[in-house]
């Protein structure tokens, strides 16, 4: 069994689709920047003809587990937790977790890969130039 959640929300100027999915693998979210406000018309027509192109990350194991908790410590909770988002300009949720991970992986994946890139083209020049040094030096 699958579920998807769409939440629609204005991000700085643009408004922001972000795609939850959960299935038997995991967790795994994906973002849209639609630009101006979508209609609900305009939501459910990219969800019928474009999910497929959503680039989802891998999926994480995702496991809800609810605690019983005394009443009165739980309105104490609410209350911390209130503050910190007053301080803050939104309070994180799973899906904003789950979507920076997926960034610096990327981004970790990407330095990894253009510093391979880096080191076969210096590794190239420097062929180039023994080659070029060998030629001047031939016979004397």
């Amino acid at each position: 069994m699958m579920t998807i959640k769409a939440t629609i929300f204005l991000d700085g100027s643009f408004w922001v689709g972000l795609f939850e999915r959960t299935d038997k693998k995991g967790y795994s979210a994906a973002r849209k920047i639609f630009g101006g406000e979508p209609s609900d018309a305009e939501v459910y027509e990219f969800i019928l003809n474009h999910y497929d192109e959503l680039k989802f990350g891998t999926a994480q194991e995702f496991e809800l587990v609810i605690k019983r908790m005394n009443p009165k410590r739980l309105q104490r909770e609410i209350r911390r937790e209130m503050e910190k988002v007053k301080e803050n300009s939104r309070p994180s949720t799973h899906a904003q977790d789950y979507m920076r991970l997926e960034l610096e992986k990327n981004k970790l994946e990407k330095k990894r890969l253009s510093k391979k890139e880096k080191e076969e083209r210096l590794k190239e020049q420097f062929l180039l130039k023994q080659e070029k040094r060998k030629k001047k030096h031939r016979g004397h």
